[in-house]
């Protein structure tokens, strides 16, 4: 009973991956940003995990969402 359990658990897994694969392909990539919205910010980010630092020198929006690393959100300096 355990074995049949772990095959369909297997089976499951594997046909959501498919799934999440073909919905990817068909949707596509997302559309280029337009180069005349980009802008120059310079905002700096610090990990609060690991503690790797990254600056953002160009960004498309007027409110940058911070990145994340390490699965967490990086804070600003």
């Amino acid at each position: 009973m355990g074995i049949l359990l772990v095959g369909i658990a297997i089976g499951a897994v594997i046909f959501l991956g498919t799934l999440w694969t073909v919905r990817l392909i068909e949707f596509g990539p997302p559309p280029e940003p337009d180069p005349d919205a980009v802008r120059d910010v310079d905002i700096s980010y610090r990990c609060g995990v690991c503690g790797m630092q990254l600056t953002v020198t160009q960004a498309q929006d007027a409110e940058v969402d911070p990145p994340r690393h390490c699965r967490e959100e990086m804070v600003p300096l």
